[in-house]
């Protein structure tokens, strides 16, 4: 697989750690219900799961591209390859006589 490069190295808004990730709470822990706490990493869970669920679609995607563009590929080259085998010279001339139709003008 190639290396990324240029922008896509750079760490955006989506590398941060979220509240939820790092357990940072605005409230003290004696203050907060355990059911709160329970929802939001369900909806953290539910989020990341479906977030998982779209970036596999799209790979799969980009798999099926690529392994069409890379048959493509191959397919021009070999076609490339077999046009650099048959070029016609001179001596190429074929072994059956052409056919002659007769023109009435």
């Amino acid at each position: 697989m190639t290396e990324t490069k240029g922008v896509q190295r750079v760490k955006g808004i989506r590398d941060i750690g979220s509240t939820l990730s790092v357990g940072v709470r605005s409230i003290p822990k004696t203050q907060r219900s355990m059911e709160l706490e329970l929802y939001m990493m369900k909806r953290e869970k539910d989020r990341l799961e479906k977030e998982i669920f779209v970036l596999d679609k799209r790979k799969g995607a980009a798999d099926r591209q690529l392994n069409g563009l890379t048959e493509r590929i191959g397919k021009i080259q070999r076609e490339e390859v077999c046009q650099k085998r048959t070029v016609k010279t001179h001596k190429d001339v074929p072994t059956m006589p052409l056919k002659k139709m007769a023109i009435n003008y």
